[in-house]
């Protein structure tokens, strides 16, 4: 349950303070004598400084018997913040791990890139070889960007170089569909005005990524 009122982050520390001195658990009973005097609260905010203090793991509280117990010893803190920071330190090596993959998935992507330009610089590019890695580059960037999305968040200066490097491969995927299109060019001026020829050989081509609208190859 949350506390009824803001607890005074000054007032919180002097009453955890005392729960250290004193060194023993007390009942809900005397904390509410003690602690107006002890916090300089008011004593119908005894429970809500109990409450809010127990939200942030300060203190313990037990149902013992017919009534709540308090209580807080500097052990327990200390248990508490080596918790969290192990926590921390676990979410960060996760999320470094993660960063590594994507990394290595951006390189495999870039080796990919490397690929198809030599590919077109030797052999000036076979059509079912250009149309099989422009689908699979595609499908590998939109990948990248959904990994990058979802990790939006972790190191802004790793984000934005890996964002960076999705982006040349957009800029490299659309120098290799420039190579289609002109490819596209060439085959129209080889049969002018047999449409019906010309469709059905990009449609074999290009299969899912055929574009009825455009009759042609999908722009990315």
């Amino acid at each position: 349950m949350a506390p009824k009122i803001q607890a005074n982050p000054q007032k919180a520390a002097t009453i955890l303070a005392w729960f250290h001195k004193t060194a023993q658990a007390h009942s809900i009973k005397d904390l509410e004598k003690t602690l107006p005097q002890v916090g300089a609260i008011s004593g119908m905010h005894v429970k809500d400084y109990l409450q809010a203090l127990a939200d942030d793991n300060k203190i313990r509280v037990e149902k013992i018997g017919s009534g709540n117990w308090y209580w807080s010893f500097p052990s327990d803190e200390k248990k508490a913040k080596d918790a969290a920071l192990e926590k921390a330190q676990d979410e960060f090596d996760k999320a470094n791990k993660t960063v590594s993959e994507l990394q290595a998935k951006v390189d495999e992507a870039g080796a990919a890139r490397a690929d198809v330009e030599e590919i077109l610089t030797e052999t000036g590019g076979d059509r079912k070889t250009l149309i099989a890695k422009h689908t699979g580059l595609t499908k590998e960037l939109e990948k990248l960007r959904t990994e990058l999305a979802a990790y939006s968040e972790q190191d802004p200066v790793e984000v934005e170089k890996k964002a960076a490097e999705t982006q040349q491969a957009r800029i490299d995927a659309d120098k290799f569909t420039d190579q289609i299109y002109s490819m596209e060019s060439w085959l129209r001026s080889q049969c002018p005005g047999d449409t019906e020829a010309l469709t059905n050989v990009f449609k074999m081509l290009y299969k899912d990524e055929y574009d009825e609208d455009q009759g042609g190859l999908r722009e990315l």
